[in-house]
């Protein structure tokens, strides 16, 4: 059997149009901005919703998913 991939619902993209797309992490309050032309952001799909992270909180997601990842590899190797 191949072995799977657990992340296939998570990609990068690099927009080239600038309709709105907003920073589900940053979605209102002063940090409130959009995804736009250009703006390599992180994507993650779940259950047919597609949220949208800039760069900045999608460094902060991927850590804390290496970290969790890391945890699970240790827990196997016990």
């Amino acid at each position: 059997m191949p072995t799977k991939s657990i992340l296939r619902h998570v990609h990068v993209e690099t927009p080239r149009t600038n309709h709105r797309r907003k920073c589900a992490a940053h979605k209102s309050g002063t940090k409130a901005h959009h995804i736009v032309a250009g703006d390599t952001h992180l994507v993650v799909v779940e259950d047919d919703k597609t949220f949208r992270y800039c760069r900045d909180a999608a460094i902060d997601i991927l850590d804390r998913a290496q970290d969790d990842l890391n945890t699970l590899r240790q827990k196997l190797d016990h």
